[in-house]
């Protein structure tokens, strides 16, 4: 049953919509700011804003024509300022949920991490009549808006919308989506594309053809590489790095820069520290250049990507140890961690949003001196860092990076030591 209502507005809550809280509960209304009256259309514990009756001093005009609709952004409307404090907030009640309430001293001004935007997209695409449809899914919808410029993505990425939706009409199954995953590199785009239709080879060359002519890096479908023109590295410390197709990397270059030099900061001198769920080395191929690395992570062609940029900086690195393994099932154990060489001198861990329970246990039990955390997940973080604070380990500092301008997403670095 729908009924219109005029709320006001207390909080923000976790997924950036403003919540109201009445009589017969908490109402959640997107696109409103705390200290608003709005005027609503509710459906139980759910409203849609009708006109914002008076507005918040932390509202701004947002900036793209397709807020509101598209899914990938809920706070255009908030100024940056208030973005970042309240991301802050956000980590501080995570940590407060796990009885870390002492630590919120500790925890630094969000970092705008924004950049020049983000360098990696993954966009969906779908064929609408005789018309192909790319971009972003509505909130909680499967609808997709047709992406005409998008303000948080590099310009490179943006210019190339037309000919991605040129190259998805190549590869569209009869039902059903595109997916196209892009990063931009120095080299150029490297296009990672998944689809279920059956691309016959004259479809393919034409594929080809055309991602050659727009300048396209790299090509590759469903996890296979149809063409490279040129290397598609991006910068890891000085040393070129070629990701996998369609692998995670750091959603923007000032995200990265800023989370690796509290990484850094953070390991100090030590001379072994290991790094755990290292990805295709993000944080390794910065550490060998003043320590003996373990690198471990579970994912084949993230350590292959590893193994090929550390032959490339081979001079300006020490020995990087890599190593594939489970994490989640076979962590490191204590005696591993404490054992190896005369022990690990720090760790550093960036899981993903699941966080490192198993491997925070071990840590827990284990004799390493310091500790580096990094997570995209405030929630599951304070979690790991109550086992290890509970283990014995102090928090020194915990830094809020924000790349996900705009999104309700925070990455944070903590910060630990025995004793």
């Amino acid at each position: 049953m729908t009924q219109d209502a005029t709320l006001d507005i207390t909080a923000l809550a976790h997924k950036g919509e403003g919540r109201a809280d009445t009589p017969d509960g908490p109402v959640h209304v997107p696109f409103t700011l705390p200290g608003e009256t709005v005027r609503v259309r509710r459906e139980g514990a759910r409203a849609r804003l009708l006109e914002v009756v008076s507005p918040s001093s932390d509202r701004v005009e947002p900036v793209c024509p397709h807020f509101g609709t598209c899914g990938g952004c809920v706070l255009q409307h908030m100024d940056q300022a208030a973005i970042l404090e309240w991301k802050r907030q956000q980590v501080v009640a995570a940590f407060a949920a796990r009885g870390l309430e002492d630590v919120e001293p500790l925890i630094e001004p969000t970092v705008d991490a924004g950049g020049r935007g983000r360098r990696r997209a993954v966009f969906a695409a779908t064929r609408a009549g005789a018309r192909i449809l790319l971009g972003f899914h509505e909130r909680s919808s499967h609808r997709l808006v047709d992406v005409a410029r998008c303000p948080v993505l590099v310009p490179e990425i943006v210019d190339l919308l037309p000919v991605l939706k040129t190259l998805a009409a190549r590869v569209m199954p009869r039902k059903g989506e595109v997916t196209l995953t892009v990063l931009a590199t120095p080299a150029g785009a490297d296009l990672a594309l998944a689809s279920t239709a059956k691309v016959e080879p004259r479809a393919t060359a034409a594929l080809i053809e055309e991602a050659m002519a727009a300048g396209i890096a790299r090509l590759s479908l469903n996890g296979e590489v149809l063409v490279q023109a040129r290397a598609p590295a991006i910068d890891m410390g000085g040393v070129p790095l070629v990701p996998p197709p369609g692998a995670f990397v750091q959603a923007t270059e000032a995200g990265e820069e800023a989370l690796a030099a509290r990484v850094l900061s953070g390991v100090g001198k030590a001379r072994k520290v290991a790094d755990l769920f290292c990805g295709s080395g993000t944080f390794a191929l910065r550490l060998a250049r003043k320590a003996t690395v373990r690198a471990v992570e579970g994912e084949a062609a993230a350590l292959a990507a590893l193994d090929r940029a550390m032959r490339t900086g081979a001079g300006a690195l020490r020995e990087i140890r890599a190593e594939r393994r489970d994490l989640f099932r076979n962590p490191l154990t204590a005696v591993e961690l404490d054992d190896y060489g005369r022990g690990m001198e720090a760790v550093v861990f960036d899981p993903p949003r699941a966080g490192a329970e198993a491997q925070a246990k071990e840590l827990a039990r284990s004799k390493v001196p310091a500790v580096v955390a990094v997570s995209c997940n405030p929630g599951t973080l304070a979690r790991d860092l109550r086992i290890l604070v509970d283990g014995g380990y102090r928090i020194s500092s915990v830094l809020p990076v924000d790349q996900f301008r705009f999104s309700p997403h925070i990455e944070v670095v903590a910060v630990l030591s025995r004793g």
